[in-house]
């Protein structure tokens, strides 16, 4: 394992699902999905140096389904299906548990007590919003008690809700290109201006593709008064619970991004994400061509011997504090989150 990388952002795209996105223009707006299965998976993983993948649906079921009853028995067939991969691949597959709407609070429940304790997931994973209320909204805290009874590991990733809210003239900009990182940072600040960040702390929750812009506006949010006012939070106090998060790597293949999420990301919080099959793989190899040359050591542009010795102290290193390279520091994170690795 050790000369391997940790994916903690890949998904599935299984055929049926596939069709039914697909079949309804007004949210494909454009995409065509990717093609995917196992096997393509498990090649594509082989091919860049990836030992382990936590996978997850990163198709809003509410989106597919307006039949409650019908969402929640797609979720179970879902979860059920990722964990016979999970089972047949046990070293090379995890998964994040697919839940119903957090508008449905008791079928929400059941599937996440269901998926973590007889599925045993790796975790959860959550969109943004649902029904245009985000996270930290006060109607979804029976399902976050309930994350935090399970010291839940939660993968947070942009829902496709509201793709009618795209800029359309004079030519149609789907939300996907520009709005999602924005609503990443949104849920984020939600989370933490609502104090769920607080309530319920042993949750652990990852912030997809570099945590969408929360690095580069985390502190023009802290340091406006407007956002003690509204939540009670000194300006350090917002950016400790900013930095509390995870994030991963997932689309963060530039110098300047990169630089910007490892310099504001606490030590040990942070993983790497492909976003395999959505990010084709000539894609995915044309990040790493950066991502892969970046070591932490005390000649380096994000950190330096402080950060390197920090890192060795939360991850409980005995190694030599030599230039070490990000995907190593990646992989180290993982295996102190996920409990999989630590077994």
């Amino acid at each position: 394992m050790a000369d391997f990388k940790i994916d903690t952002h890949q998904h599935i795209f299984p055929p049926h699902i596939k069709r039914v996105l697909e079949g309804k223009s007004s949210l494909a707006q454009g995409f065509l999905g990717p093609e995917w299965s196992p096997d393509l998976s498990l090649e594509f993983m082989a091919r860049n140096n990836i030992g382990t993948s936590i996978l997850s649906c990163a198709i809003p079921f509410t989106i597919l389904l307006e039949d409650a009853t019908e969402i929640a028995t797609l979720s179970r067939e879902t979860n059920e299906y990722l964990a016979s991969l999970r089972d047949q691949y046990p070293s090379k597959f995890g998964f994040f548990a697919t839940v119903p709407s957090l508008e449905d609070p008791k079928r929400c429940i059941e599937e996440i007590d269901y998926a973590l304790s007889i599925l045993k997931a790796d975790g959860v994973a959550l969109f943004t919003s649902y029904g245009s209320k985000y996270l930290g909204h006060a109607d979804f805290e029976p399902v976050w008690a309930e994350l935090n009874r399970h010291a839940t590991i939660i993968f947070t990733h942009p829902t496709m809700e509201g793709m009618e809210k795209s800029i359309r003239e004079p030519f149609l900009i789907p939300r996907a290109l520009i709005d999602w990182s924005h609503e990443t940072t949104r849920m984020a600040t939600h989370l933490i201006m609502t104090d769920t960040v607080q309530k319920f702390p042993a949750c652990k929750i990852i912030l997809s593709h570099g945590g969408g812009t929360l690095p580069f506006v985390a502190g023009r949010i802290a340091d406006i008064p407007m956002q003690e006012r509204l939540s009670g939070k000194s300006p350090e106090d917002f950016l400790e619970a900013a930095r509390s998060f995870y994030f991963d790597l997932a689309l963060v293949g530039h110098g300047a991004p990169l630089k910007l999420l490892l310099d504001f990301a606490k030590i040990g919080h942070v993983l790497y994400g492909s976003d395999f099959p959505f990010v084709q793989e000539h894609n995915v190899i044309q990040q790493l061509q950066v991502v892969d040359h970046v070591r932490v050591d005390s000649g380096s542009s994000i950190g330096g011997e402080s950060r390197r010795a920090a890192l060795d102290d939360q991850l409980g290193s005995e190694t030599a504090r030599l230039p070490e390279p990000l995907m190593q520091v990646t992989r180290r994170a993982a295996e102190v989150l996920f409990a999989r690795f630590r077994t």
